[in-house]
């Protein structure tokens, strides 16, 4: 029996008390060693200049190709025909080949350092969109570093902090999916009131929003998409609910609907995140509203499908270069991600850290089309109509697709028909329909996806057939 099976059969208390212990692990691992003093050391660095923050990009990025030359297998294969001590700016990082997923699933143990014991690193696993586990290797010293981060310039930007109270609405089965309220559990250690995602609806919000209160949550963290379906209902219900400070977002797209539902609902400001599961990258959104890509953590590439770099407002493939782990150096890693660089040079907030204007979501959001095309980057047609909370394009054949809107106050068809336009444009001969749902499904993970393609996968077709059985699929 596994761990999450006998943790199903406890008892609500004991359940809270095995989450509890369990931040004591993350506690130590996360906060402990070294975390304040780099708290300091990026609160020091937070307002370089443009010209510190490259010289410190170049010794970091050629520390880590002379360890990955001398030490690590992957490497000294890739880069054999490279003369890597000519690599002097960031410029030359296009000379290096783009390191793919299939590279670490395959093998991961050829891109640890070769010197290290595999047993004194933490191991993560991150599922991806293909659902085989990516392995990671963390250097343990690198926790802190990572989460110092967070608490600088994603935290502190928001105006909250680590040992606030707070509420975290997550993908984590908690909760089991046929069990009733309460659907959260509770960190002592944390003060972190854990919710889940999965069991959020007009009828179990205000058990969701008499948890936050009483349990004096002063901020929210989690998915955007699943703490705007609290928002929606409370201004639904003509609630303002003034005792949240500050919305941390990350993990799915934030949509515009999204942003405003959580503003309205909570009264508060929104702040989005991005940070890679490998660790290799933190885009944190600042008081004004800007993305900043975070110098310390990376370097971000954005590049095009022929692998020219992109210009600014131009939608492109993330490649990455980690900065903080040497146990495991990612170089040009492609992570799957989608972005574009902002118009803006600089921000009114006076930091100098490169600017995205948003994040597009999964490179592998696309339709797939009878004749082979692969349909991408769709989001900016969802974000055509205000009036749409939420949407997703479901692929149930190669010649179709459903366009499932769970609309916002003000929403009419007409609004669908724009979007499904758009996206047609984009296509050419292809069907189309659209559906207006109740709430838009979760992936398994709790996390909402803009494209599903059920033509892929006989385990959501199940899941799409069992949540939605009035709409006729058409497999």
């Amino acid at each position: 029996m596994d761990f999450m099976r006998m943790y199903h059969l406890f008892p609500y208390s004991l359940q809270n008390a095995i989450i509890s212990a369990y931040g004591l692990v993350l506690q130590r691992r996360y906060y402990g060693n070294g975390f304040t003093q780099w708290c300091d050391t990026y609160d020091s660095q937070e307002f370089w200049t443009q010209s510190q923050i490259q010289q410190y990009q170049r010794e970091k990025l050629q520390h880590l190709i002379e360890l990955a030359v001398r030490h690590v297998p992957y490497y000294r294969k890739a880069f054999a025909n490279i003369d890597c001590t000519k690599l002097k700016s960031l410029d030359d990082l296009k000379r290096l080949p783009i390191l793919e997923k299939a590279v670490i699933r395959q093998d991961a143990m050829q891109l640890l350092d070769e010197r290290l014991n595999p047993h004194s690193l933490y191991q993560d696993r991150t599922s991806g969109s293909t659902g085989t586990p990516l392995v990671i290797y963390w250097p343990k010293s690198m926790f802190p570093k990572w989460w110092s981060l967070a608490e600088r310039r994603v935290r502190a930007w928001a105006g909250v902090r680590q040992s606030m109270p707070r509420a975290m609405i997550g993908g984590r089965t908690i909760v089991k999916g046929d069990s009733k309220s309460p659907y959260w559990r509770y960190n002592y250690l944390w003060k972190q009131l854990y919710m889940s995602s999965y069991h959020i609806s007009d009828s179990t919000a205000p058990d969701y929003i008499n948890a936050i209160t009483r349990y004096g949550s002063q901020w929210i963290t989690g998915y955007g998409s699943a703490i705007s379906l609290l928002g929606e209902w409370l201004c639904k219900n003509s609630i303002k609910f003034q005792e949240i400070r500050a919305v941390l977002t990350s993990g799915d797209n934030l949509l515009p609907g999204h942003r405003r539902a959580i503003q309205e609902g909570f009264c508060c400001k929104v702040f989005d995140n991005y940070g890679s599961a490998e660790g290799c990258l933190f885009i944190s959104e600042c008081e004004h509203g800007r993305m900043h890509v975070q110098p310390e953590t990376g370097i971000l590439e954005i590049l095009d499908e022929n692998g020219n770099q992109c210009k600014p407002g131009e939608i492109g493939h993330m490649i990455v270069t980690g900065l903080l782990n040497d146990a495991m150096p990612l170089i040009r890693y492609r992570t799957g991600d989608l972005a574009a660089w902002s118009h803006e040079t600089a921000c009114p907030c006076g930091r100098n850290s490169l600017l995205v204007s948003h994040i597009e979501g999964r490179a592998d959001d696309y339709l797939l089309h009878e004749d082979g095309r692969r349909i991408g980057r769709l989001s900016t047609a969802i974000k055509k109509a205000l009036t749409i909370h939420s949407a997703q394009i479901v692929q149930d054949r190669l010649d179709h697709a459903w366009l499932l809107i769970h609309p916002a106050d003000g929403y009419h068809e007409s609004h669908g028909e724009i979007i499904r336009n758009d996206i047609l444009s984009r296509i050419g001969i292809f069907k189309i329909d659209v559906c207006i749902v109740n709430t838009v499904p979760k992936t398994p993970v709790g996390k909402q996806s803009l494209v599903v393609r059920l033509v892929d996968s006989p385990i959501l077709k199940d899941l799409y057939q069992t949540t939605l059985p009035e709409i006729p699929w058409k497999y």
